[in-house]
């Protein structure tokens, strides 16, 4: 769901999703959704890893900085660019 920002010149806007949560399966990855903030991602990550426990990818869009997350929201390994 996208959330309402404002700007006092053009009236509300919304906010576009930004950070794509991708799930890492024995074959690649699977796309998941996407979030506005990154702590949604994170949120949602735990929710998918209650019932699908694996590794998560968090990527940035605005940036590209990918950010690998175990079942339990935690980071694996350092934040990836690119």
């Amino acid at each position: 769901m996208q959330e309402p920002q404002h700007d006092r010149n053009r009236g509300p806007e919304l906010k576009s999703p930004s950070f794509d949560i991708f799930q890492v399966e024995a074959g690649g990855v699977v796309w998941r959704g996407a979030t506005t903030t990154f702590e949604d991602a994170k949120k949602r990550i735990q929710e998918l890893a209650s019932a699908a426990p694996s590794d998560y990818i968090i990527w940035d869009r605005n940036t590209g900085d990918k950010h690998t997350l175990d079942s339990s929201g935690r980071k694996k390994g350092g934040e990836q660019n690119g």
